[in-house]
């Protein structure tokens, strides 16, 4: 049977009458009016059990007003980090894809196409900026100006990595990024109930299911026209982009849980069982699925010593396939 031909086209084709920042100006363009005591009695947030965090029972005390500002400080940090993600790490993977320095790997065509994603994602850094803006506004926070422990983990990671491996290291920190953030976008909208907020994240989300398949179909491009010490080399590298995707900001929960009140003993409490070890593995292996069937197509886990290492991060189970 003659081998079958692989298929280059880009899933960005069509871009420019399809991506949601243009075709959906109305979704992207978030607002907000109202002052603080607007918002206290109205519920904007959904959550149940699976919300560690707002269902722990230290928290069961707290009145409507409470619950929505925490609701609300959790969604402004999701979209902070968002749009420094955006423009700090995916642009940077998306230029060394468009300058063509992964040319041994990829068509011109589709390193040209990168452009679309990297104009994508600024249009994303804005209107998450904008909408993390208004939303603070609405419950008079205060920007949080100190330093993104995942961002810094992230460029640590690729600053100690060969300069002649560097480029190939941000297209992978580009996969994974794109290949989870469609789950956590999922996962946000699930615990939101206001409109305008739901409807800029399908927006974003839309875009980011076509980034996806545009970074999963560059890896199963790539992946085999690796030669093997590459492919251990980015193997062994894989688990630990997820994990520093996923690097905890304890300095940020404290800072919510101590803004409604709780104690020391109790932030303790809820950080143990938010924040340990077990919950992280949890979270990481749900956002990241995506992610693990693209390498488990493209055969990485058919590498015991590649396989191995996933294992050892938690991100696969030792005694079953995946």
């Amino acid at each position: 049977m003659p081998k079958k031909k692989v298929d280059e086209r880009s899933p960005l084709e069509g871009w420019i009458d399809t991506s949601s920042v243009r075709a959906k100006p109305s979704l992207t363009d978030f607002d907000l009016s109202g002052g603080t005591g607007d918002f206290n009695n109205v519920r904007w947030f959904v959550f149940g059990e699976g919300d560690e965090l707002m269902s722990h029972p230290a928290l069961r005390h707290l009145g409507m007003p409470e619950r929505n500002w925490l609701f609300a400080a959790r969604l402004v940090h999701f979209l902070d980090d968002m749009t420094l993600t955006e423009h700090r790490i995916v642009n940077v993977a998306a230029q060394v894809i468009a300058e063509n320095r992964l040319r041994a790997f990829l068509s011109e065509d589709l390193a040209l196409d990168a452009l679309k994603l990297y104009t994508d994602e600024g249009y994303h850094a804005y209107f998450t900026a904008h909408a993390s803006r208004a939303i603070r506004n609405a419950f008079g926070m205060e920007a949080d100006d100190g330093p993104s422990t995942k961002i810094a983990t992230l460029e640590a990671l690729m600053a100690d990595t060969p300069a002649e491996r560097r480029d190939m290291a941000w297209f992978m920190v580009g996969f994974v990024g794109e290949t989870m953030i469609t789950k956590a976008i999922v996962d946000v909208m699930r615990g939101a109930a206001h409109s305008g907020v739901q409807n800029m994240l399908l927006a974003h989300l839309e875009d980011e299911w076509v980034h996806a398949r545009y970074f999963s179909h560059l890896f199963t491009l790539i992946w085999p026209r690796l030669d093997a010490g590459s492919q251990t080399y980015f193997g062994l590298l894989l688990p630990r982009i997820i994990e520093a995707f996923h690097t905890w900001d304890g300095r940020f929960h404290e800072r919510i849980l101590g803004h409604v009140g709780l104690d020391a003993a109790a932030r303790e409490r809820v950080l143990a069982k938010v924040a340990g070890e077990g919950p992280h593995i949890a979270r990481m292996r749900s956002r990241c699925g995506n992610t693990l069937q693209v390498l488990e197509r493209c055969g990485v886990f058919g590498n015991a010593a590649l396989r191995a290492a996933f294992v050892q991060s938690g991100l696969l189970d030792r005694d079953r396939a995946y």
